[in-house]
C-alpha cells in the first residue's frame, strides 16, 4: 500500500507544482464500521471503530487526495477480530465547482492471527457537490467504480464499487468545517468471494479560506 501511494503522490507533484497558490486542507475522522464478508459458503460480520486522517492539496484545477485509517473489528463467538488498514491516493481534475473527476488506487487490508487479505483496486470516481446554505453548508455524493484490481487470500482478480454521501458545515470561525457521511463499498474476487464495507463517519476539518 505504502509503494503505490509514494508512487502516485510523484506523479502527481508535476501538475500541482505547477499550480500556484496551492491549499491544503487536514480532515481528522472517528468512524463505526461494519463488514460483511463472504468466502465461498462462510459468512461473517464484524464491526468496531476507525480513526483516520485525510490531506487534500490543490490549486485551480489539480487535487491531490491523501487518506488512511486504521481500526479493529470484531464479530460475534468464534469470529478472530481482525485488525483493518485502509488508504487511497487520488489525483483529481475540478471539471466545474460542482465536479471533481478522481483516478488512482484505494486498499484495504484485513490482519487475522498472522495472516492478511488485501484488497487493491484502480478505480475511477466523481465527486459531486451542492450548496446548500453558501458559505456554510453543502451537500455531496461521490461514486467510484474499479477499473482494475487484486486480491490475497485466495489470490485472483477483484472487481470493486461504491458510494458516499454527506453533508459539510462551518462550525466556527472561517476555517473549522465538521463532515458527517454514509459510505458503502462492495468488492467481489473470484471463488464466490464478497466484501462489502459500510461506515458512518464524522469528520473536523482545518480549511483555509479562498
Amino acid at each position: 500500500m505504502i509503494r503505490y501511494a509514494l508512487a502516485a503522490a510523484v506523479v502527481a507533484a508535476a501538475p500541482l507544482a505547477a499550480q500556484s497558490p496551492l491549499r491544503m486542507s487536514f480532515w481528522g475522522a472517528a468512524s463505526q464500521e461494519i463488514v460483511q464478508s463472504r468466502i465461498g459458503g462462510v459468512r461473517e460480520r464484524l464491526s468496531g471503530t476507525m480513526l483516520s486522517g485525510e490531506g487534500v492539496l490543490g490549486g485551480e484545477r489539480i487535487v491531490l487526495r491523501l487518506r488512511y485509517g486504521q481500526g479493529t473489528l470484531k464479530g460475534e463467538g468464534a469470529i478472530e477480530p481482525r485488525e483493518l488498514v485502509e488508504g487511497e491516493v487520488l489525483l483529481g481534475y475540478r471539471a466545474a465547482s460542482w465536479l471533481t473527476l478522481w483516478a488512482g488506487p484505494n486498499a484495504r487490508a484485513y490482519t487475522a492471527g498472522g495472516a492478511d487479505q488485501r484488497w487493491l483496486f484502480w478505480s475511477g470516481r466523481a465527486t459531486l457537490r451542492g450548496t446548500l446554505l453558501p458559505g456554510r453548508m453543502q451537500s455531496f455524493v461521490e461514486l467510484w467504480k474499479s477499473a482494475g484490481g487484486s486480491v490475497t487470500r485466495p489470490d485472483g482478480a477483484a472487481s470493486g464499487r461504491g458510494a458516499e454521501a454527506g453533508l459539510e458545515m462551518r462550525l466556527s470561525g472561517q476555517t473549522l468545517w465538521g463532515r458527517l457521511a454514509y459510505r458503502v463499498e462492495q468488492g467481489l474476487g473470484d471463488g464466490d468471494l464478497r466484501d462489502v464495507v459500510e461506515t458512518l463517519a464524522f469528520s473536523i476539518a482545518y480549511v483555509p479560506p479562498r
